[in-house]
């Protein structure tokens, strides 16, 4: 019964690792289209919302 708990505990961690791996190389992969979207902003402007949308996300994490 302990056996069958651990392999469903480790099945169940290695596919939200797995998940949150696509998600992490999704993102990297979309960073391209985000970077030309932004291109003809001004740099301040979006350090600027960068630096303020990140506490709000922080503190949501």
């Amino acid at each position: 019964m302990a056996a069958e708990a651990i392999a469903s505990d480790t099945d169940s961690k290695a596919r939200r690792g797995f998940l949150l791996a696509l998600g992490a190389y999704l993102l990297w992969g979309l960073l391209p289209f985000y970077m030309k979207a932004v291109a003809h902003l001004p740099l301040a402007e979006v350090i600027a919302h960068r630096i303020v949308w990140s506490v709000p996300i922080a503190a949501a994490v």
